[in-house]
């Protein structure tokens, strides 16, 4: 093969190499923006357990070591170590007290369980940040992080998956104000006041 017919085969094997690769650049591109799930992200999924639609989704882990976690629709809240937090000092006890009441451990939330939720700033000393949110009912359900990032993820979660405000009489979403917060906190710390109350003789 003479000198020129060599370089013509090198051409033109470049350039379908060139081709090629930027098929499958495209073709990779489209299904991003798609929203389907890579190949080798739903393998490693598949070998981690891990869900790939929430691979990349930030676990927020409360003061007392309980994380919130998505699966699926749903988010759950599990010990930290077994969100693969590893030995996380807050983490190294039994399941708590209902996930439903302030500072609650392990549970579930299903979408539409929550009709409202807001970050607020605690008290230093024992609760840096608090997560407030609001039952169907609107029972109030508050959770601690020492940091407003970790708090702030959390709400990001449930407010994406879980929360779904009422509608008013015209069909329009309404989120609870600032007001009925402050009057289902007060609700629940007088309900807690009363079952803490020693019976009268």
């Amino acid at each position: 093969m003479s000198p020129i017919e060599t370089t013509v085969v090198l051409v033109v094997v470049i350039g379908a190499a060139a081709v090629l690769v930027k098929s499958f650049s495209r073709d990779g591109s489209s299904r991003a923006r798609a929203g389907e799930v890579d190949p080798v992200d739903a393998l490693l999924a598949e070998v981690s357990g891990a869900d790939p639609d929430t691979a990349g989704e930030t676990v927020a882990v409360t003061d007392e070591g309980w994380a919130f976690v998505p699966d699926g629709h749903e988010v759950a809240l599990v010990p930290h170590r077994l969100a693969g937090g590893g030995e996380d000092p807050a983490a190294g006890f039994d399941a708590g007290p209902d996930p439903h009441g302030p500072g609650g451990g392990g549970g579930r939330f299903e979408v539409g369980e929550l009709i409202g939720a807001r970050v607020r700033r605690g008290d230093p000393n024992h609760d840096p940040w608090r997560l407030e949110a609001l039952g169907r009912d609107g029972d109030y359900r508050a959770w601690f992080f020492v940091t407003e990032e970790a708090a702030q993820a959390a709400f990001d979660l449930l407010n994406r998956r879980i929360v779904r405000p009422l509608r008013d009489e015209d069909g329009e979403l309404r989120p609870p104000t600032a007001a009925e917060f402050e009057d289902a906190r007060r609700i629940e710390e007088e309900t807690e006041r009363a079952l803490d109350a020693p019976d009268e003789p």
